[in-house]
């Protein structure tokens, strides 16, 4: 079970790939990962990742609104969520998470655990009603949303324009 809800974790970055135009089953990723590594993605796990997107993008629209009216609840509740995923933890089959597993890039599986693990700090401010570090781990989040879309998603959001390898920087 630890090694499913790990392998979940790592998908749910993977369902940011899904709002590409996937027509053709194949993700090309692009920036970082300039060997031409495409990542192959079966059509159930495309369907998957597509509804796991829409539950993430509708949990990072209610963050905001949340922090602001200070609904701890609503934002510990949201954030857990998101960190654990919300449909690939209850639907994705062995045989789909090692055929996923193996199609990843090592440094998109990496910001998949940044992402998870953002979620969980910001789950952690909710739970100690801290409205400045819920704001920050927030924007932490968001910008592992950013990352992922700059390095994998450059056909879908064209606007983060050429990729620089140098961190982050203020």
């Amino acid at each position: 079970m630890q090694e499913i809800i790990a392998m979940i974790r790592i998908f749910t970055v993977c369902i940011l790939l899904a709002s590409l135009s996937i027509t053709s089953g194949t993700i090309r990723a692009e920036g970082v990962e300039q060997d031409g590594e495409a990542i192959v993605l079966q059509p159930d796990l495309l369907a998957l990742l597509q509804a796991e997107m829409r539950e993430i993008t509708i949990g990072i629209q209610k963050i905001p609104v949340a922090i602001a009216q200070a609904d701890w609840e609503t934002l510990v509740q949201t954030s857990e969520s998101i960190q654990s995923s919300y449909i690939m933890a209850k639907a994705l089959t062995k045989e789909q998470a090692e055929a996923l597993e193996s199609g990843l890039p090592a440094r998109f599986k990496q910001i998949d655990s940044d992402f998870h693990k953002r979620a969980g700090d910001l789950a952690q401010a909710a739970e100690a009603k801290n409205f400045e570090l819920a704001s920050y781990h927030y924007s932490r989040l968001v910008e592992s949303c950013a990352q992922c879309h700059s390095l994998y998603a450059t056909t879908r959001f064209s606007g983060f324009g050429p990729v620089e390898e140098h961190g982050h920087q203020h």
